[in-house]
């Protein structure tokens, strides 16, 4: 059988999401081999035509992804875009990705957002402030200066991100903590 491709591609259909361009798109994904992808892009708020597309890329063309029925995610490099009857595509080259996320330690089952922000924590009558790494719809990764051995897995916080407009109930889910930082994972139970 001929075969013009360097590495074996997957065709099947999968839906995720990728952050580019400060937003968060919808796509489809059609054609995956172990380097890199070719996705459909859903237009977004900010990111509409291809023009929007071509213009975002001339100045960065890094992105992050989740295809939540691989558990694959990470960052990529978009190596092109194209309209294709009347869709959008891009092709896009894996850089730091974990592939079947679901079985390793992480089992993040949502995206998560890499930004900073500030949030206030209230763990055992104790108030907190905090530095946040990421975020996702279910989580949030912590970082408080100092180390701090009252923080405990299982505690139950109160989170409050006046940045984002979040006033949330949650539990600690992992610590890391050494003499200078604790590291923290919170898990949103309710959000207000």
């Amino acid at each position: 059988m001929f075969q013009d491709r360097k590495e074996y591609r997957k065709n099947f259909n999968a839906e995720g999401q990728l952050f580019i361009g400060g937003e968060i798109l919808k796509l489809n994904c059609y054609d995956v081999s172990l380097k890199g992808a070719m996705v459909e892009l859903n237009p977004g708020d900010l990111l509409i035509s291809i023009e929007d597309f071509e213009a975002l890329l001339a100045e960065d063309r890094h992105a992050d992804i989740f295809v939540e029925e691989l558990k694959l995610a990470g960052a990529v490099y978009i190596v092109w875009v194209k309209r294709e009857r009347n869709r959008i595509m891009m092709g896009m080259e894996f850089r730091d990705v974990v592939h079947n996320a679901y079985k390793l330690w992480r089992k993040r089952e949502g995206y998560r957002k890499t930004s900073g922000f500030s949030a206030e924590l209230f763990i055992d009558k104790q108030r907190f402030v905090a530095e946040g790494i990421n975020r996702s719809t279910d989580g949030m990764c912590l970082k408080l200066a100092g180390n701090h051995p009252t923080v405990k897995v299982g505690a139950p916080v109160k989170v409050l991100v006046a940045e984002l407009d979040l006033s949330a109930l949650g539990k600690v889910v992992w610590v890391e903590s050494n003499e200078l930082e604790t590291k923290l994972g919170l898990q949103l139970v309710f959000i207000k």
